[in-house]
């Protein structure tokens, strides 16, 4: 179950800590994505410009999800990070747009999500005979759907 973080300073400050951890780690990864942090060995790796562009669209995407939900400092440091990942990208990009970027091998298909269609009635596979020795009845009744399972944690 989700915390409110009024309700207590003990709570809140731990919650404030980890949200800013977490946005500084995503950070870290979009500038090592696009060769601005060196890995252990010391060398830099050549900008993923396709990487970065999708790490920074999941940063964005944080921000837009938690707007109204934050705490001024937290807000800050997301608007923060933001901004200098933003800035590393059109730097390692040279200016240029990422949907003009080369595409840099396979990538993985993301599949649509679209509603599944309503069963529809079929068809009965036979022709009804007229008169009582019919075995079966004829089906006024519905397809029944398949049950669907998943998991939930509470």
């Amino acid at each position: 179950m989700a915390e409110v973080q009024g309700s207590n300073p003990a709570t809140a400050s731990e919650t404030t800590r980890k949200f800013v951890q977490f946005i500084m780690v995503q950070a870290q990864n979009i500038l090592y994505v696009l060769g601005r942090i060196p890995t252990p060995e010391g060398e830099r790796l050549p900008p993923n410009l396709q990487a970065a562009k999708m790490l920074i669209d999941h940063l964005e995407l944080i921000d837009i999800k938690t707007r109204g939900n934050l705490n001024e400092q937290e807000d800050k440091i997301l608007k923060n990070a933001l901004q200098q990942v933003q800035m590393a990208f059109v730097e390692a990009s040279g200016g240029t747009p990422s949907s003009m970027m080369p595409d840099r091998g396979p990538q993985m298909e993301i599949p649509e999500f679209e509603e599944e269609p309503e069963p529809e009635e079929s068809p009965s596979p036979r022709p009804e005979k007229a008169g009582p020795a019919s075995s079966t009845p004829p089906k006024s009744e519905p397809l029944e759907e398949k049950k669907k399972f998943f998991k939930s944690y509470g």
